[in-house]
């Protein structure tokens, strides 16, 4: 399995309105095994979280169901992360 790091950098017209639903989609990747760690900055521009998952293409399909993958509330960039 690889690990994916999802930087989140908010835009300036983030609302929140996105979060709670986000909170709720990060739990469920948790329960399933698929979220290692994740979390937000501590200047509040955004978070960041890591992905356990067989390939490229799987983390893109799971970032886009992110509720708060919305142009008008977040940037997302996804990078394949050789952490140990």
């Amino acid at each position: 399995m690889n690990k994916y790091l999802v930087l989140i950098r908010r835009t300036n017209e983030f609302t929140g309105r996105t979060l709670p639903a986000h909170r709720d989609f990060l739990a469920e990747l948790k329960e399933s095994g698929t979220l290692l760690l994740a979390g937000g900055f501590a200047d509040q521009t955004g978070g960041a979280y890591i992905l356990q998952c067989s390939s490229q293409s799987e983390a893109e399909a799971i970032i886009r169901r992110d509720p708060m993958n919305d142009p008008n509330e977040a940037v997302y960039e996804l990078k394949q992360w050789n952490a140990n």
